[in-house]
């Protein structure tokens, strides 16, 4: 499978994929980074289950201050490697990506995509719930189209559908963010 950065300064870069990932696809990658460059177009990025880092590499490519989480050996190797061949730095982090919240602080954008067998409605607002999102931040849930995410007190939701593809972005209610509407 090729997975090439879109944008930035590793655009058109080739990312070496574990076979264990499930990269973003480009289509809802590129819009995903459309939606950024009007809502948060630098900052603080989390990815919390980085992968390939199709997402994360990606971010930092475009200039993004990039954390990434990574429990699979295998694709911690791989975002190793594919970050220092890019040259792009990025603070990695090896473990569960819900264990390790409590100590991460707050993030500008915080993208969710995770194995699409777990409970994602759960993790949502597990992940709302955990102070990870700065005031008027965003979190970026990517889940299936099937799989619905709820309304949540204090966020303002928005659904993108991109074939079985869906991303949730919430926006944290008290911050510059409020202000900004639909790309």
């Amino acid at each position: 499978m090729s997975v090439r950065i879109l944008g930035g300064s590793a655009k058109g870069r080739a990312l070496k994929v574990p076979d264990s990932a499930r990269p973003s696809g480009a289509r809802i990658r590129k819009s995903l980074f459309d939606l950024l460059a009007f809502r948060a177009p630098s900052g603080t990025f989390l990815d919390l289950h980085g992968g390939s880092g199709a997402v994360g590499l990606e971010a930092a490519s475009r200039g993004y201050d990039v954390t990434l989480i990574e429990k699979d050996a295998r694709a911690v190797r791989a975002l190793e490697e594919n970050s220092r061949l890019l040259g792009l730095p990025v603070r990695l982090l090896k473990g569960d990506a819900l264990a390790l919240l409590a100590r991460l602080g707050e993030f500008g954008v915080v993208f969710s995509d995770p194995p699409y067998v777990q409970d994602i409605p759960t993790l949502t607002q597990k992940l709302l719930a955990s102070g990870v999102v700065a005031p008027g931040g965003l979190l970026v849930a990517q889940h299936p189209d099937r799989t619905h995410l709820p309304d949540e007190p204090g966020w303002m939701r928005e659904e993108r559908v991109y074939g079985s593809n869906t991303l949730t972005l919430y926006v944290r209610d008290g911050g510059a963010g409020d202000n900004i509407g639909p790309a």
